[in-house]
């Protein structure tokens, strides 16, 4: 049974880092290590308290699997990925599959499919961004496996720490907010400072989760996954 609250670590890949020494293109390879800047990713799932203090174990693991061209050529918010478990610290048994979707408008939006215990158990879904619009940073929805609507995921354009990262309590954190279906706040994501050598040097970041009191183990891990999908989607494109 998961916790209340679980930190979400992306694995540092020195490859990918921003160095004079290493070019962050996606479509040039490194001239140190003569392959692609662009890694399959890797993350943790670990216990922590509400805070996203004291972390605890390790709940589990996944690691992307994704296809040389697809890394070289599309950028991770599009690529087609497939993200399973590692199986070594528990019998999570998830599969999460992101298909290739090319997006128009309201067509065709990005979305991962979630199985658990290799049942199918729903669904996230990238919104169309209006922006500045509605003053939004980012929206996606979460859907159980009957397509009925679970959670609405949602943050503000108007967060100090979209513009830079820093320590400072209020630059250190960008918040997501977790709906439910009556527009109730139930929860939250917060993409969180992870200090200035893996904020500024590489790609790897970190989230909190605070899930609703409510919640299933199926819900939860649907929310774990959109927690990765809003990393692929706006943080590792740069």
């Amino acid at each position: 049974m998961l916790h209340k609250s679980v930190i979400i670590y992306s694995k540092v890949n020195w490859k990918e880092r921003l160095s004079p020494f290493i070019c962050p293109c996606p479509l040039l390879p490194c001239p140190v290590c003569l392959q692609p800047c662009e890694e399959e990713n890797e993350y943790s799932i670990i216990y922590c308290d509400e805070d996203w203090t004291n972390w605890g174990q390790i709940y589990f693991e996944v690691k992307e699997e994704s296809s040389f061209i697809q890394r070289m050529l599309c950028p991770p918010s599009r690529r087609q990925l497939t993200l399973v478990d590692q199986k070594k610290y528990s019998e999570v048994h998830l599969k999460v599959e992101k298909p290739f979707k090319c997006s128009i408008l309201c067509f065709q939006r990005p979305e991962m499919l979630v199985h658990y215990r290799e049942q199918y158990i729903g669904k996230i879904i990238e919104n169309i961004q209006y922006g500045l619009l509605k003053c939004e940073f980012y929206s996606l929805t979460c859907h159980d496996k009957n397509n009925s609507l679970l959670y609405e995921i949602r943050a503000s354009c108007c967060q100090c720490g979209l513009v830079c990262m820093l320590p400072c309590k209020d630059c250190s954190e960008i918040q997501f907010d977790i709906k439910d279906r009556k527009k109730n706040l139930v929860g939250k994501i917060c993409h969180l400072f992870g200090g200035f050598r893996r904020e500024w040097c590489t790609k790897a970041d970190t989230y909190g989760i605070n899930f609703p009191e409510i919640s299933t183990v199926e819900e939860k891990t649907l929310l774990i996954i959109a927690t990765l999908f809003i990393d692929y989607s706006q943080f590792q494109n740069f």
